[in-house]
């Protein structure tokens, strides 16, 4: 990366796309706080290279919303995944990948306490995944997407004290966990 920005002066798609894919990397790692500084800095390159709209930067705006999340970082991350959500829902709205950034788009929702609105985004984002799996579109290693939204639905219950609704959506995520195995 170093290299490639001497080489390139820092703005090109390639120094942005290996800035995403170090982000990415370190998230891995779960070296959070070092993945949000490089996913930031592909992202904004991204937009300024490719726009908005482009599949990588959508792309970019998931890792980064993931990253977001796993910092309890909810009040940035609800406004970057409206973006992404509504961006996808109006480019591409039958994709997997939409209904798992509507999935953190709820998981954000519900990290800032707003129960109501997330529980119908998080439903519709379980089903379409759900969906997408039984249609193939979701490849083997991309399954994890369906278990973190049912994390995030028992999360929503539990919070709202609706434990037989909880329990329900841990039996359905053991019962996932066993059948991928």
């Amino acid at each position: 990366l170093t290299m490639r920005t001497r080489l390139d002066g820092g703005e090109s798609p390639t120094v942005a796309d290996m800035t995403q894919e170090l982000g990415e990397m370190l998230a891995d790692q779960n070296r959070q706080v070092e993945a949000e500084v490089l996913l930031k800095e592909a992202l904004a390159k991204l937009r300024k290279l490719l726009g908005a709209t482009h599949r990588q930067t959508l792309t970019c705006m998931a890792m980064l919303l993931n990253t977001l999340l796993a910092e309890e970082k909810f009040d940035e991350a609800e406004k970057l995944a409206r973006e992404c959500w509504l961006t996808r829902q109006r480019l591409m709205p039958d994709e997997a990948r939409t209904f798992n950034v509507q999935s953190l788009l709820g998981g954000c929702l519900v990290g800032l306490g707003r129960y109501p609105e997330a529980e119908p985004l998080l439903l519709s984002a379980y089903e379409g995944i759900k969906r997408k799996l039984h249609e193939g579109e979701i490849p083997w290693e991309g399954r994890y997407v369906v278990g973190e939204t049912m994390k995030r639905i028992i999360q929503l219950y539990e919070a709202t004290g609706r434990t037989e609704k909880a329990a329900e959506w841990k039996l359905r995520l053991a019962e996932f966990g066993a059948a991928k195995k």
